[in-house]
């Protein structure tokens, strides 16, 4: 099966996903920056809202990386039926919707597209999560119901937040940790119905809970809890 790796979290903007993941795996070497069982081929891609293709100094930085492409159905479709290997962010502009500096939020409990697509195209999925993400920006978290509401009825959010004081598109710093968890293997169905789904579904929550736990402490967040929306 070819791997589509399932980044968490997006934060405000998807640094670990950005550099960790697309960049690394695009690099002339990436044996030197990934474990060695993670095997991707040369055309894997990534993808990433579209809206970011249309705003000032990140659409100039997409183009000149080329390692991702705009998460559209069209794009979505190209990729499935290649079977191109790719990274993906499940949690969406709604992670940023719930972000709050130093929480651990993921959007996913009611995230089953992704699932359903794997397994109609016959793809496996990789959990990553990044340790540091959420604290590389402080953002209003009053601003929650208006953005989930942005999200779910025009598909973009409009969050205000800040990094280092001099500048705020600059991110605070500290680490940015990736870890990735065993690869979970899903039967090829061509029509799933919705208790496949919810199956499924389930174990890969269970499993990105699981990795969280067993790596937080590692890296300085052992005393936080995955909250999963």
């Amino acid at each position: 099966m070819n791997p589509r790796v399932c980044f968490h979290p997006h934060g405000i903007l998807p640094l670990g996903f950005s550099f960790n993941g697309a960049l690394r795996v695009k690099a002339e070497e990436p044996t030197q920056f990934l474990p060695e069982s993670f095997n991707f081929p040369k055309d894997c891609n990534g993808v990433q809202a579209p809206v970011l293709w249309r705003v000032p100094f990140f659409a100039p930085a997409l183009r000149m990386w080329d390692a991702c492409t705009p998460a559209t159905k069209s794009n979505m479709k190209k990729l499935l039926a290649a079977k191109t290997a790719f990274g993906i962010i499940p949690g969406g502009s709604e992670d940023v919707a719930i972000h709050e500096h130093g929480k651990e939020n993921v959007y996913i409990n009611s995230r089953y597209g992704f699932i359903k697509y794997a397994l109609q195209h016959g793809y496996c999925l990789i959990l990553a999560y990044t340790f540091g993400e959420n604290d590389q920006y402080y953002s209003l978290s009053c601003l929650r119901p208006l953005n989930l509401w942005l999200v779910k009825r025009f598909g973009f959010v409009l969050p205000l937040f800040w990094g280092k004081n001099f500048c705020p598109l600059l991110p605070r710093g500290g680490g940015l940790n990736t870890v990735y968890g065993r690869v979970i293997d899903l039967p090829v169905i061509q029509d799933p119905t919705s208790e496949d789904l919810v199956k499924w579904h389930a174990i890969y929550v269970e499993e990105l809970k699981a990795m969280f736990d067993q790596y937080k402490g590692q890296f300085g967040f052992g005393d936080r809890e995955l909250r999963c929306h």
